[in-house]
């Protein structure tokens, strides 16, 4: 920059007057101080980078790797969005259930982190036997509608509940609204008042039947978001009152976007919106008709003690994708759907799962002990400690977060058969300057844990946050996802 370039006789000059000058007047130049620092800076930056580069390519050659694009579509998986009875949730974290059969699982198959139930229900497509655990009471929820297969007397019941419920909403009484303190804020009144009709009908309706009353939540649930006032971005939710520009957020005028997104009678919108997700699952059930449903095992708890929660059972396979270590809370970005479905009724509930969930995230238990990794300390020692990441205490994160993966791998080396094999799909990270090599340091924990054997498959690479590049350029090639494979 031309304002910090200065001649050496002016640059002399004013050293010689600082020297001059009483010590309790002394101020320092601001246009020495400035090149100085950034002259500091850029040496410092550039010699973390190449400590880090070195330290990167001791890690990576400590496990065998190998190119797997071919698995980039599975690991990926966007079908849930499509895929019959896999699309009752929108669950954006999922996989595709062909791993099944791109990975040979075998025929006893463990998820500890199912989500909503990808591998069990492929399967129960195949005629295998899986069981699935996940913290999250919405997902297991989720995974055990599907996975509960409805008599055609119970389809048809909710077949004529759809078909009679724009007549009968005006006599429902609303369904108590939850305790959410934006409660009011993510719906429009009118949708609100639909919403919360639905619900009370449904409960009436179906007050002896827990399998279709079930069936109908899911469905309700699954709508919130589409006829909400508010999406999921990020680590959280944010309003349709404002547009995202390159420039930022900008409000837009009350009333159009209304108009735009719900068109004229929301009422109309609300229930439309209901009863063709309802029809679409009534469609789908006609997959139940073949496989395994009720053989699978979903079951809520921590990961973290599943040697406690399957005592009693081996299995052939385990295949997971845990939270990655991103700061990401779905808590957080799934909270609307958790209090209005009923899954938490207080901020302590919810805060217990966030507390007990995985350390992935900074809603976590963080003051949970955990134990040394050198090469994680290592990486740690080279973040920049002006970089928010640091601040906001990604450091006890990313420690706490190879402890709880760590306890999971030990459990999984006992559950599984002798010859059994563990898939982890995960994606590495980037804080402060430094990339976070998950894939090698899970491999790495597995071999402590237990297992003979470790292989990483490399499925696709990641993109580095734009605010990260300038520090790691020539670093992103270790950005990835993979396929950490232990035997």
């Amino acid at each position: 920059m031309p304002s910090l370039v200065h001649s050496p006789s002016r640059s002399a000059s004013k050293q010689q007057a600082l020297l001059l000058a009483p010590q309790e007047l002394y101020e320092p130049d601001p246009e020495i101080v400035t090149a100085a620092k950034l002259k500091s800076t850029n040496t410092t930056d550039k010699a973390r980078q190449r400590d880090l580069a070195e330290l990167l390519r001791r890690i990576n050659l400590s496990v065998l790797s190998q190119d797997r694009s071919d698995l980039a579509a599975f690991v990926n998986w966007k079908g849930n969005a499509e895929s019959p009875i896999h699309r009752w949730l929108r669950y954006r974290e999922a996989y595709s259930p062909n791993l099944i059969t791109k990975l040979g699982l075998g025929n006893e198959i463990l998820d500890p982190f199912c989500g909503c139930g990808s591998i069990l229900i492929g399967a129960a497509e195949n005629g295998n036997t899986a069981a699935g655990i996940d913290i999250n009471p919405l997902a297991i929820f989720a995974a055990k509608v599907k996975l509960t297969p409805l008599s055609r007397t119970q389809l048809q019941a909710v077949q004529n509940y759809v078909d009679r419920l724009d007549s009968a909403l005006n006599t429902a009484r609303p369904w108590p609204m939850p305790e959410l303190s934006i409660a009011s804020k993510v719906f429009e009144p009118v949708i609100l008042d639909t919403l919360l009709r639905i619900r009370s009908l449904i409960e009436s309706t179906f007050s002896g039947d827990i399998e279709c009353r079930n069936f109908l939540h899911l469905a309700w649930v699954a709508i919130l978001e589409r006829v909400g006032s508010y999406f999921k971005e990020g680590n959280g939710i944010k309003y349709r009152n404002k547009k995202r520009l390159k420039t930022g957020y900008t409000i837009r005028p009350e009333g159009q976007w209304q108009l735009e997104r719900f068109g004229r009678d929301q009422y109309k919108f609300t229930l439309n919106a209901f009863c063709e997700h309802v029809r679409m699952m009534l469609n789908d059930a006609r997959f139940w008709r073949k496989g395994a449903w009720r053989s699978q095992t979903i079951i809520e708890g921590s990961v973290l003690e599943m040697d406690k929660l399957l005592p009693l059972r081996k299995f052939d396979s385990i295949v997971f994708s845990p939270p990655y270590a991103n700061r990401f809370d779905y808590f957080e970005s799934m909270k609307v759907e958790l209090w209005f479905g009923g899954f938490v009724d207080s901020y302590e509930s919810i805060n217990r799962f966030r507390k007990a969930s995985l350390r992935s995230h900074l809603g976590a238990d963080l003051n949970r002990s955990y134990r040394h990794i050198e090469d994680l300390e290592q990486l740690i020692a080279l973040m920049d400690r002006d970089a928010s990441s640091w601040r906001m205490g990604v450091p006890e994160l990313l420690r706490g977060y190879f402890d709880d993966m760590r306890i999971t791998l030990k459990h999984c080396r006992k559950l599984l058969v002798e010859n059994g094999k563990c898939f982890v799909v995960v994606g590495n990270s980037a804080f402060a300057g430094v990339i976070i090599p998950t894939d090698v340091l899970l491999a790495n924990l597995g071999l402590e844990c237990g297992f003979k054997k470790a292989e990483i498959l490399i499925t696709r690479h990641l993109t580095v946050a734009p605010q990260q590049r300038n520090k790691l350029s020539n670093l992103e090639e270790n950005m990835r996802e993979s396929v950490v494979v232990l035997s």
